[in-house]
């Protein structure tokens, strides 16, 4: 199924929220180093999916949407939801809740879905998206179309929901609320440390991937770089706050409303495992990457999947960005992050 983005003419602005917010530093932990070595990590051991810091899957809030809303609409998918999305999450984005040891389940097409996520350190998510504009306290609310939106809070665990559901009306919402709170009390119950996975990219600015300079080069005009964009909520927060990843538009302007978009990278830190998970994408030669697919995402633009080390790189383009092959601009950007510029000569 086609998805339908929410931004038209391939911006990349961040609408889950209105607001404008800068780029932030990444959360500290204490396995993440801030300061990413230019080496990619080795990969010799087994690529794993992250740890969740609690015992709640999807499985389980399966289980309490089914008994809440019915059975849903299609496959439970272990990411954030692809009905209606922005269009910075296919790839990288949709895994950001799993990054940071929480989960993310959605499930439907244009007439029912629901997605929840549940993230742990959940006083620090909030705190970083209030700063910036993105949370403004828990709630629990259902219109009579049909669409809810839920932010519960217990202890350190924030469970977030969004549906699209015909049958539920604003008398709905206490109920859904009471079963989103079991949720949040399982994985409560059943907390415990993990540790994010090393990796070489967190808060790696977007002009260590490429800078605007060698994108004009590369395409014989002006480019501008975007990397702060209106619109903030827990998603962003997790994707580039608590994960240190980057959202990187190069494009013809100023505006990621009004410009040509010319290519926008996304990233995962430790991303190898959903890397793995990609599906129908060729597999192409990169020079310095583990491994590299090229394909199309869910608004059909062009993509380059790209891994390096245990790190997932996408570099997504445009319909008339004038890129007609992403790859030398792909081996750019690997050689720039694995390698460094060459001196100036």
């Amino acid at each position: 199924m086609r998805r339908r983005p929410l931004l038209i003419l391939g911006a990349v602005a961040l609408l889950l929220v209105s607001g404008c917010a800068p780029t932030p530093e990444p959360t500290p932990t204490a396995s993440v180093d801030p300061s990413p070595s230019p080496t990619p990590t080795p990969t010799s051991d087994p690529i794993v999916a992250p740890t969740p810091a609690f015992d709640v899957t999807c499985d389980d809030v399966a289980a309490e949407m089914s008994a809440l809303v019915g059975a849903p609409a299609g496959a439970v998918e272990e990411t954030l939801s692809r009905v209606s999305m922005p269009n910075w999450y296919p790839g990288p984005a949709l895994y950001a809740f799993q990054r940071a040891g929480g989960i993310a389940c959605s499930t439907g097409d244009d007439s029912r879905s629901w997605e929840v996520t549940v993230v742990p350190r959940a006083q620090t998510v909030i705190t970083g998206a209030e700063s910036r504009g993105g949370w403004w306290g828990e709630e629990s609310r259902c219109e009579d179309n049909g669409i809810c939106v839920f932010q519960v809070l217990d202890g350190d665990v924030l469970v977030s929901a969004q549906m699209m559901e015909p049958e539920v009306g604003s008398g709905d919402a206490a109920r859904i609320d009471e079963g989103l709170r079991r949720i949040a009390a399982a994985a409560v119950a059943t907390s415990k440390d993990v540790e994010l996975a090393p990796s070489d990219i967190v808060g790696v600015e977007c002009a260590q991937f490429l800078t605007k300079d060698e994108l004009a080069e590369e395409l014989g005009t002006e480019v501008f770089l975007i990397d702060s964009f209106g619109g903030w909520g827990i998603p962003s927060e997790v994707y580039q706050a608590v994960n240190g990843s980057r959202i990187c538009y190069y494009a013809s302007g100023e505006s990621e409303y009004e410009s040509q978009g010319y290519l926008t990278i996304t990233t995962l830190p430790g991303g190898a495992w959903a890397f793995e998970l990609i599906e129908g994408g060729t597999a192409v030669e990169i020079e310095g990457a583990d491994a590299a697919l090229r394909g199309v995402d869910e608004f059909d633009r062009p993509v380059l999947d790209v891994r390096v080390g245990s790190d997932w790189i996408r570099l997504t383009t445009f319909e008339g960005s004038g890129i007609s092959d992403l790859t030398q601009v792909a081996e750019h950007v690997v050689q720039n992050f694995t390698v460094g510029r060459p001196a100036p000569q």
